[in-house]
């Protein structure tokens, strides 16, 4: 069985606070990007649980972003053993992960291969899940995975777990770029770089956003895109050009 799972980029990202767990609560609007994608490849196996990962050949200059993950983190992995403990399966899985979407780079590849494979499996096993049990699982896994579940264009809240499905945005034509050299890699280290005294300054611009959206006003869409990632850059990008996510990658809408 074979899964598309798309990259993302954030239209924007307000970071509120930092709560006492050392988590941060975010609000953020993510949209699906098709022009980027991994292919899960799903099957049972006679063997243990595998996950593998084969990047692409494609010299694309994103790709200049691969880095490679220990199996421990990858939260394919990770979406395997939740689905596999949550439904009492014993079969061996095989998962083939094709890589295209870069690594760490804010574009969510990790995040949309775990939600592939919850959706794979589901069908693999004739479980037929709803959406929203798909979700729940997705909410456990990290922040950005519920959202791939449903794709297109959402609001998310509280970590970014807290998906709400927004209206399709047409028209709106994205250009990826090659990482900010301003900016680490690791989303770790993207947050720990904030200094929050500088976010959470634009959230009129977020409530502009949603409401362009709603109304399929592109003009006002292009000009309310921001991300609280940005402050930490010692200098400011060129216009209408936005960091992807937390991590290092640039896009320009038009």
């Amino acid at each position: 069985m074979k899964i598309i799972a798309y990259a993302k980029i954030n239209l924007c990202i307000d970071i509120l606070q930092k709560n006492a767990s050392g988590y941060h609560e975010i609000r953020t609007i993510l949209h699906e990007i098709k022009n980027f994608k991994d292919i899960i490849e799903i099957n049972k196996t006679k063997f243990s649980d595998e996950v593998s990962i084969a990047h692409s050949n494609k010299k694309t200059p994103i790709q200049k972003l691969k880095i490679e993950i220990k199996l421990s983190e990858n939260l394919a992995k990770k979406a395997l053993d939740l689905f596999k403990k949550t439904f009492k399966i014993k079969d061996a899985i095989s998962i083939k992960i094709h890589k295209n979407i870069p690594i760490s780079s804010g574009l969510g590849g990790a995040s949309s291969d775990a939600a592939a494979v919850l959706k794979g499996l589901s069908k693999l096993f004739k479980l037929n899940l709803s959406e929203k049990r798909l979700m729940f699982l997705a909410e456990q896994i990290g922040m950005d995975v519920a959202f791939f579940i449903v794709g297109g264009t959402a609001l998310g809240k509280h970590f970014g777990e807290k998906i709400t499905k927004l209206p399709e945005i047409k028209n709106l034509k994205i250009k990826i770029f090659p990482k900010s050299s301003q900016l680490k890699e690791k989303t770790r280290s993207a947050y720990e770089n904030l200094d929050l005294s500088k976010c959470g300054q634009n959230k009129a611009k977020t409530e502009l956003l949603l409401k362009a959206i709603e109304t399929g006003n592109k003009k006002d869409i292009l000009e309310n895109i921001h991300n609280d990632f940005e402050t930490s850059l010692k200098n400011p990008l060129q216009k209408n050009t936005h960091l992807a996510g937390s991590g290092p990658s640039l896009f320009v809408c038009s």
